[in-house]
């Protein structure tokens, strides 16, 4: 059950990072600010692998 907590308290914490880089965006793109970097879910994870996924879609239609 203690297991149960502590990957629901970890879930949370992620979740509450992407609500607060969420509300930082809105903020920055509201004043006009340059936009923060997208950050993934996962801490230390880049988007590399899903923009790879976005460009290999776009290269597929084009051809």
């Amino acid at each position: 059950m203690e297991l149960i907590n502590i990957a629901g308290i970890a879930l949370l914490m992620l979740l509450v990072r992407k609500l607060i880089w969420c509300l930082r965006w809105l903020w920055c793109y509201y004043h006009g600010r340059p936009t923060p970097e997208p950050i993934s879910f996962l801490p230390r994870r880049s988007g590399s692998v899903f923009n790879g996924h976005v460009d290999q879609t776009g290269r597929d239609q084009e051809e």
